[in-house]
């Protein structure tokens, strides 16, 4: 199956209304999050001096697995419906943040691998802005 966009829409933490560009790749269980407005972006908690996914994710993934856009799952409860996909969130940060198996991995955008299987469209966008371009 190819990959399906598409965009959400939602608050970011001034409040203010912003679109977040989803790419779902159900056949490898991935779902690329490009986010540079911080909308659902992870973000970091003191407490436990790591990143948590944020309540804005949260809102979004309850709307994807409601309409069960591209993926096969049966679970009800959302945490454990998150589990199974690999979530690769392209921030604003120049950071690819990638929650998997309920842990967050950060990886700059200058050190990323090709066997991370980056979605390109995401990750040439971010490079670009790095470099000073949109």
């Amino acid at each position: 199956m190819p990959i399906q966009q598409l965009e959400y829409r939602g608050l970011n933490l001034y409040d203010v209304v912003g679109t977040v560009e989803v790419a779902i790749d159900a056949d490898l269980k991935q779902i690329h999050i490009y986010d540079t407005q911080h909308i659902v972006e992870p973000e970091y908690d003191f407490l436990s001096k790591s990143y948590i996914l944020s309540e804005g994710f949260w809102k979004m993934a309850k709307i994807i697995r409601e309409k069960q856009l591209f993926l096969e799952n049966d679970e009800s409860n959302l945490n454990l419906w998150i589990t199974p996909f690999k979530w690769v969130f392209y921030s604003s940060n120049q950071t690819i943040k990638v929650f998997e198996e309920g842990k967050m991995k950060i990886q700059p955008i200058s050190s990323c691998a090709e066997d991370m299987l980056l979605y390109e469209k995401y990750f040439s966008r971010l490079k670009n802005e790095s470099l000073g371009g949109k």
